[in-house]
């Protein structure tokens, strides 16, 4: 059984994946006032790494929702193109005095990135994209 979920434009999609960037930039460049360290769920990493794979998993989200043709989307573009933003954003954050560039920051990204992928993969098995005048079926 397939659930059919609207499609809507094209320019829209993107414009939300945008939208999707640029509220990651703005996080990523703005100072934050510092504060304690804490650590995430289940205590294995820090709540930061927890944020900055959900902020890319949000963005790869975004990325393949846009990029869909024809019903199915293809992985690819937005899995690189959120590890490459996200490796932008470090190299950004290098000479800002009050951020602090991390390799592991960059890692925290591309795991969300995969992460998301792997249940994109998995939802469309379920889901159908369309044209949001059309019904799918």
């Amino acid at each position: 059984m397939e659930l059919g979920v609207p499609l809507v434009p094209t320019r829209v999609r993107y414009a939300l994946a945008a939208l999707v960037a640029s509220v990651v930039l703005v996080a990523s460049v703005v100072e934050t006032g510092g504060g304690a360290d804490t650590l995430g769920p289940f205590g294995f990493v820090g709540a930061d790494k927890w944020s900055h794979a959900l902020a890319y998993a949000a963005l790869t989200a975004a990325l393949a929702y846009a990029s869909i043709e024809g019903g199915r989307g293809r992985l690819a573009f937005p899995v690189l193109a959120a590890i490459a933003f996200g490796i932008a954003i470090e190299l950004l954050q290098w000479p800002i005095p009050y951020r602090t560039a991390s390799v592991a920051d960059a890692l925290a990204d591309a795991v969300g990135a995969g992460l998301l992928a792997l249940g994109w993969r998995w939802l469309t098995r379920f889901v159908r994209f369309g044209p949001a005048s059309e019904p799918t079926r």
